[in-house]
């Protein structure tokens, strides 16, 4: 595998568009949920605000992302370059709390056919694999990284390289979808939702974790923005980092989901991985306290939700 650019390299040579930070009150890119332009800007990243829709309450990055830059990041080995300050294995313990996730739908359909959507390397349905879900679970994986993906199938993983739009799934097809933060990524998450509404069953299901836009991270660091201003920057930065275009709360969600013809079944929270799992000793001491204020305040970092298809 080729050596790609570090992420801070590709998000340098994005161009953004002019008139972008004209306005706080109004955004370039309108909201998918409600069509609206009317925002408050909450922070300016090095590139694009990140906003909050006036009319229904979506938290979003007013972003202009070209198809090559986001073909540029989506390459090479995804979590050393996304988790820059963890170590090789982050991606199997990760996999491991989706398992836990994971079991939501396990208990609910006892088995079927799986489908991971946006698999990276394959490492969570490896778990399942390890783990002996295949027993009742038919299990395949795809995702639009072709470095990523070639790792999941040296590692003996069913997963496909493509687009779900230019996949051939049947309707119907799966019993259940996974997308682990997923759509949070996806520049029309809406396209994406009825594409995953068509491919599941009726009484099948669509798990998906994404970021929580009330969690307790995303107000520390707008407060840390308003009082330090750009002595903050590198810890805002790092909570409003640039390849997240959305951030949901259960009410946002929950929408989306429903205007495609999804039913809610389960939202539940959960800390990220940082929380979780944190690089070191003097990184646990915050992560491990940010976790209990966060469930403390019922503001946790992840936000899970399980939808069924009627």
């Amino acid at each position: 595998m080729t050596t790609k650019p570090k992420k801070q390299e590709l998000f340098s040579a994005v161009e953004a568009p002019e008139g972008l930070r004209d306005s706080a009150q109004e955004a370039l890119k309108p909201c998918f949920l409600c069509g609206g332009s009317a925002v408050n800007r909450l922070y300016m990243q090095a590139h694009f605000p990140v906003v909050k829709c006036s009319k229904c309450g979506l938290v979003y990055a007013d972003e202009h992302f070209k198809q090559e830059d986001l073909e540029a990041f989506y390459s090479g080995d995804y979590y050393q370059r996304a988790y820059v300050c963890h170590p090789a294995e982050i991606d199997a313990k990760i996999a491991a709390d989706y398992v836990h996730a994971f079991d939501r739908v396990d208990r609910e359909l006892r088995g079927g056919s799986l489908l991971d959507f946006g698999s990276a390397r394959a490492t969570f349905l490896g778990e399942l694999r390890a783990r002996g879900y295949e027993d009742r679970w038919k299990i395949e994986g795809i995702d639009i990284n072709p470095d990523e993906v070639r790792m999941g199938l040296d590692a003996g993983l069913p997963v496909t390289c493509g687009a779900l739009e230019d996949a051939d799934h049947a309707d119907g097809q799966f019993d259940a979808v996974s997308a682990f933060s997923v759509l949070e990524h996806l520049q029309a998450p809406d396209e994406i939702l009825r594409g995953l509404h068509r491919i599941i069953r009726p009484g099948g299901e669509l798990l998906m974790i994404v970021p929580s836009g009330r969690c307790l991270i995303l107000s520390l660091a707008l407060l840390a923005s308003r009082v330090m201003g750009h002595r903050a920057r590198g810890f805002t930065d790092n909570v409003f980092h640039e390849e997240h275009l959305y951030y949901f709360t259960p009410t946002t969600i929950g929408r989306a989901l429903t205007d495609v013809g999804f039913e809610v079944r389960e939202i539940f929270y959960t800390p990220s991985y940082l929380e979780t799992h944190p690089p070191g000793p003097l990184v646990a001491i915050g992560a491990y306290g940010l976790r209990l204020a966060s469930w403390v305040f019922r503001r946790q970092t992840m936000l899970g939700v399980v939808a069924r298809r009627p």
